[in-house]
């Protein structure tokens, strides 16, 4: 048998850690898990897992069986394309072993079913993408393009089988659905969206800076005792989502949407918040100083998001609270930081860290 490298895991938590690693492309499905005593050894691709799932369970090269080609999703859909193609080896190679699933749609890297050759396939067979389709057991393809570089990072995802985009995703409990043509899903942030699941804001009026389509306003509405959250989102796209899953999670009363710039709304609710959510890259700096108008008087926490060379990371922690407690100083709030810490998300790319600081502040006049 092959040796591969593995997540070793508990077998209680053996299903929930392999649909985290199926969402965000971690999972190797060429290789069937294989239970290990009382683990269950999930193949993984080491460059797609999270440095908090690697930090909570082992990894070792195990020897594993290879999955049989009614199991293995590649394999089927290599066995479709192949007498289409006439076994031309190039495009063989060129099948693409990772995809991301969205409910019952398949989204293909932008860089699959390119180039001169395959368009002549793609020319004279036009039923390539519905064989495909029924092989991997779904009913839409799609293929990712560049994110636009727009204030609001829209989806320009292709749809290439399937009549329109729309997909109702399951989480941690939850339901998100959205137009996955139109706006951008991050499968890779799933232990942060669960992290918002499982924080203290007993009471808390939060404030999420940058909504999209719910991702962690709905983990918090869901599965916190928040009092309200309110939810800053300018992407109609995303909106619609934001309210879609509000109704089917059953929220909205304790949900408010704010359908303008962000920055007027954190004006609008100068110390109202007692939390805020600052989730934009590659930053959130243009909303730290309103931010922190828009906390308490007493304090409040901020979850700062942002893109960081892996070697600046306590420097950076240290400039954002000095620059943090600066916005604080000119509304004469006499803060100090009560507790901070940063999350260490995912890779953005070659030494660059998808970082969250979380930075709670306090009145100097209130006990700690």
């Amino acid at each position: 048998m092959p040796i591969q490298l593995c997540l070793l895991v508990p077998l209680a938590d053996g299903e929930t850690v392999r649909q985290s690693l199926i969402q965000s492309q971690a999972l190797n499905q060429d290789f069937v898990p294989t239970r290990v005593g009382d683990d269950l050894a999930l193949p993984i691709y080491r460059e797609h897992l999270c440095e908090e799932m690697e930090a909570m369970y082992r990894t070792e090269h195990i020897e594993i069986k290879q999955s049989p080609a009614s199991m293995n999703p590649h394999l089927r859909m290599r066995d479709a394309i192949l007498p289409m193609i006439q076994s031309n080896e190039m495009l063989v190679q060129t099948i693409p072993k990772k995809w991301e699933r969205l409910g019952d749609l398949i989204l293909f890297p932008k860089e699959a079913f390119r180039g001169p050759e395959w368009e002549v396939v793609l020319s004279e067979k036009n039923d390539i993408f519905q064989r495909i389709a029924e092989a991997l057991n779904a009913k839409r393809i799609g293929r990712q393009q560049p994110i636009l570089n727009d204030e609001m990072r829209s989806s320009q995802v292709e749809l290439l089988h399937g009549d329109d985009g729309w997909v109702e995703v399951k989480d941690n409990g939850l339901v998100y659905g959205f137009d996955a043509t139109k706006v951008m899903y991050s499968s890779g942030n799933v232990t942060e969206r669960h992290r918002m699941a499982s924080l203290e804001t007993d009471d808390e009026v939060i404030i999420d800076a940058y909504a999209g389509i719910g991702y962690y306003t709905m983990q918090l509405l869901v599965h916190t005792n928040a009092k309200h959250v309110h939810a800053c989102e300018i992407n109609p796209n995303s909106i619609r989502g934001l309210d879609w899953a509000a109704k089917q999670n059953d929220v909205e009363s304790r949900l408010t949407i704010h359908p303008q710039d962000n920055l007027v709304t954190l004006r609008e609710m100068e110390g109202c918040a007692d939390r805020i959510l600052l989730g934009y890259l590659p930053s959130s700096e243009p909303t730290w100083r309103p931010s922190v108008h828009a906390l308490k008087q007493r304090g409040g926490t901020l979850h700062i998001h942002m893109n960081v060379e892996e070697e600046r990371i306590d420097a950076w922690e240290e400039e954002t609270i000095r620059t943090c407690l600066g916005y604080a100083k000119e509304l004469n709030r006499k803060w100090k930081v009560q507790s901070s810490r940063i999350e260490k998300v995912k890779w953005y790319a070659p030494r660059i860290r998808h970082v969250v600081l979380d930075v709670s502040f306090s009145s100097i006049n209130t006990a700690s």
